[in-house]
């Protein structure tokens, strides 16, 4: 007989093994209480504002809506689906975690039509990958499991019930109720999403939906999983659903551009306006190259010696920032070139490098300039073949036009890449000339040999920044070269040299800077040192040498050859300002930010112009808010016209306009 304690136990075992065989009914809320702790999990390695009852509210929304429909399965189809979940929304997960590590923004729609050139950057992809983050994955097979087991386990009693003659489906109580309960839920979850994302936009979010906002107050009023469907919500009113431009955007689009043309023309009643006129103009677009490094030494090495000469011999900006955004290496060509922002995500190359703009080698190409590119890469990467035919160069040379006798990192060796850039220059024999050079070998990862750096980087050996700090020197050795292959083929004394880096190094842990500076940094300090980029002009002669204090982007570099050349703005839509110009405008960021000299606009992590911080330059002191404000309003008007004319292509549409007033 059996006791009463082996009866309670045999009961229980019994019931266990009835709830595993309902594994389906209530493996949705296992699911939803899983991805709830991953999101708090990921909210706290984004650092971007905090969980809060609000989004705690949306994810748990958002997590009754991805599984709601699960209860009109059947059984084994219900347990199949909910692992699927569960494993689409951990990798989901865990690619926007890195991605944000990278980037500081969120993997959106526009990005995954750039998913082709994931493996082209695998390697510095693994870098941004810690153990710790593959727990993440460590209930999946559990999930997994436990579909199979339901999946085997019900297969037997399926066959049983269909020879037993059961009333078809349609006709069973449990029917009505699963239709019932799955529309309750739907609501449900709407519900929990709608009622806290109203609020807030009502409240400290106010025309969050409207313009284009950055992706990270998005995600602070939708959680992860709002964010991506309100993301693809956006594409798609953008590329399919949208409506077009009303005459009132429109009309104000055109009003920005005859503001803005007023400072733009003060630059042909200047001195510098035309005193370079006929000379040949090569800008070198250095990638991921930082400020920070340049006059420092480490580990008794000089980092930049090169650079730190030639810019005493040249105009140097040292407030120049990088305005980038998702695009990253094709933003900033495209701000340079065009003289436009970037959109909030996606790269322009990419997502619209159909539309028409009016950008400088077009310009350039009517004054007779021969306009051409270098780029020792694959020429579809970012799209660059079609972006730059579009934007009419004479030539877009790629890897193919290279000999790679020297590979290194992701390509040719920056080294190799200058001295066959400057013959194939000299080989086209044309006069003038107008090249663009992009620089590969400083790309993240930076692990470059040292037998090619020939940099000790001391306490930082064997890190990620400090094979930045080698790879920086190696750049530095290049551009010693270049100068000397210019002066070599003849060109130096009439050529325009322009330098600037595109954008940062995707390394954000400011305790490692302040390692390297030997003290703490400020707030701002710290947000400064990820936007600046290093700019300068030699001129022929060494000319204009000296330190330029104003406060310039890379919007402005078109702007800027345009007055050197002599060549008149017209009615070509540019949104920058020359920086050898006395006019001033203010270098806006493209999550809102902006810095005029005088002042320096942190926006919060909300995105409410009023939670942001405000300083005051050159001392760094905070201030109050309102001397901020109106400026922080012009860059977000600044951003708003820009998004308006590349997404609806309306540059035509505004040189119309402007031809009929």
């Amino acid at each position: 007989m059996l006791t009463p304690l082996q009866s309670a136990a045999r009961r229980s075992a019994k019931l266990s093994l009835a709830g595993l065989r309902c594994w389906p009914y209530w493996g949705a809320m296992l699911l939803i209480a899983s991805m709830l702790y991953k999101l708090n999990w990921l909210d706290g390695q984004l650092n971007v504002g905090g969980m809060n009852h609000w989004k705690w509210t949306v994810n748990l929304g958002a997590m009754v809506l991805a599984t709601f429909w699960t209860v009109w399965l059947g059984r084994r189809s219900r347990a199949i689906a909910l692992a699927a979940i569960h494993l689409l929304c951990t990798i989901i997960i865990f690619a926007d975690l890195i991605y944000f590590r990278a980037f500081k923004d969120f993997i959106s729609v526009p990005v995954l039509l750039q998913a082709g050139q994931v493996g082209e950057v695998e390697g510095s992809i693994w870098t941004f990958i810690h153990p710790r983050d593959w727990l993440l994955f460590i209930d999946v097979p559990v999930a997994v499991a436990l579909a199979v087991w339901t999946c085997i386990r019900l297969r037997g009693s399926r066959v049983r019930r269909l020879n037993g003659g059961v009333l078809p489906r349609p006709f069973r109580r449990s029917y009505w109720v699963r239709v019932v309960l799955g529309i309750a839920l739907f609501f449900g979850g709407f519900y929990m999403i709608a009622v806290p994302v109203n609020v807030q936009k009502n409240g400290w979010a106010s025309g969050l939906f409207v313009g284009n906002w950055w992706n990270i107050p998005i995600y602070n009023v939708t959680g992860l999983f709002g964010f991506h469907g309100y993301d693809t919500y956006r594409y798609a009113k953008q590329h399919w659903l949208g409506g077009g431009v009303t005459e009132e955007q429109l009309q104000q689009a055109a009003e920005w551009f005859t503001d803005r043309a007023v400072l733009q023309k003060q630059a042909e009643e200047e001195p510098l306006f035309g005193a370079y006129k006929g000379k040949n103009v090569l800008v070198i677009q250095a990638e991921a190259f930082q400020t920070f490094v340049l006059g420092q030494t480490w580990n008794g090495q000089e980092i930049t010696p090169n650079l730190n000469q030639l810019i005493g011999q040249s105009m140097y900006f040292p407030n120049f920032y990088h305005m980038t955004s998702q695009g990253r290496t094709s933003d900033a060509d495209f701000l340079t070139s065009c003289s436009l922002h970037p959109m909030p995500s996606g790269s322009v190359f990419v997502q619209f490098a159909d539309h028409e703009y009016n950008c400088l080698p077009s310009i350039l190409k009517e004054q007779v300039y021969d306009t051409t590119v270098h780029h020792a890469y694959d020429g579809s990467f970012w799209n660059r073949t079609n972006m730059y035919h579009n934007m009419e160069y004479d030539k877009f040379y790629t890897i193919k036009d290279y000999e790679v006798d020297e590979p290194l990192g992701w390509s040719l060796s920056d080294k190799s890449f200058f001295r066959q850039t400057v013959d194939q220059i000299a080989e086209r024999g044309n006069s003038p000339f107008y090249a663009m050079a992009i620089t590969i070998s400083s790309h993240h990862p930076y692990d470059l040999p040292k037998s090619v750096t020939n940099f000790d980087s001391g306490s930082f050996s064997g890190t990620t920044f400090g094979n930045y700090l080698a790879a920086a020197h190696y750049v530095d050795a290049a551009v010693g070269e270049l100068v000397q292959e210019l002066k070599d083929a003849g060109l130096w004394e009439d050529t325009i040299l322009m330098f600037y880096g595109d954008h940062d190094n995707s390394l954000y842990d400011m305790k490692t800077y302040e390692q390297f500076y030997g003290r703490s940094l400020t707030d701002l300090e710290k947000d400064r040192i990820v936007r600046q980029v290093p700019y300068f002009i030699h001129f022929p002669n060494d000319e204009n040498a000296g330190v330029n204090e104003k406060s310039v982007g890379q919007i402005d570099t078109a702007l800027t050859i345009l007055q050197l050349l002599g060549i008149p703005v017209s009615d070509n839509k540019l949104m920058g300002v020359s920086m050898v110009s006395e006019a001033q405008s203010p270098v806006v960021f493209r999550n809102g930010g902006y810095t005029d000299g005088q002042t320096y606009y942190v926006p919060s992590s909300d995105g409410v112009i009023d939670n942001g911080t405000c300083y005051l330059l050159p001392d760094g002191s905070k201030t109050d808010m309102a001397s901020c404000k109106p400026g922080a309003e012009a860059a977000q008007e600044e951003l708003e016209i820009s998004d308006l004319v590349v997404q609806h292509d309306l540059i035509p549409d505004l040189i119309k306009e402007e031809e009929q007033e």
